[in-house]
């Protein structure tokens, strides 16, 4: 048992520094770096997108709470828009900890 852990080590050590040293070792490296950045920008777009997305449509369903909507106690109304003032603080918090993240 206990050899096969030394040569699982040093099975392991040797594979790392092939891993380190080797010019094929830095090509994939590199490439994995690369994809890796295409796609955080890319995520970091599309994240961006959902957030204006949802931000237009809270402000869309707030206007029509507020103006449109008859029947609604004022209660009632001014509940719903503090939810909505809520949701739309939260997701700009998330979209602000994602792009953090991301960079």
């Amino acid at each position: 048992m206990r050899t096969t852990k030394y040569l699982l080590f040093a099975g392991l050590g040797v594979a790392a520094v092939i891993l380190l040293t080797s010019d094929r070792a830095r090509e994939i490296r590199e490439y994995i770096e690369d994809n890796t950045r295409k796609n955080a920008e890319k995520w970091k777009r599309k994240l961006a997108n959902i957030g204006s997305e949802t931000s237009d449509t809270l402000a869309d369903l707030k206007d029509i709470l507020s103006n449109e909507i008859e029947g609604l106690s004022d209660d009632a109304r001014k509940r719903i828009e503090h939810i909505l003032n809520d949701t739309t603080k939260t997701a700009t918090k998330i979209k602000e900890n994602v792009s953090k993240q991301l960079s």
